[in-house]
């Protein structure tokens, strides 16, 4: 089952610990918040909820397939 990951720019502290952990996944927007990058379909579904779960703002939500939010 493909996850993807999503940002929610309203939760993200701009720490850069995504883009520490997986510079090719995620990197930083115009206003220097978290986006998601085209390298994060390339990562894992474990590495994606590592990534998610040391988000010190939770920002980062995983998602299913159908769009369903999965527990980090």
């Amino acid at each position: 089952m493909p996850l993807r990951p999503a940002i929610d720019k309203r939760s993200c502290l701009s720490s850069g610990r995504c883009i520490e952990a997986e510079p090719s996944g995620f990197g930083w927007d115009a206003d220097e918040l978290g986006e998601v990058l085209a390298g994060a379909a390339e990562l894992s579904a474990q590495r994606l909820l590592a990534v998610a779960r040391g988000c010190p703002g939770l920002a980062i939500r995983i998602l299913d397939e159908a769009g369903r939010e999965i527990d980090a």
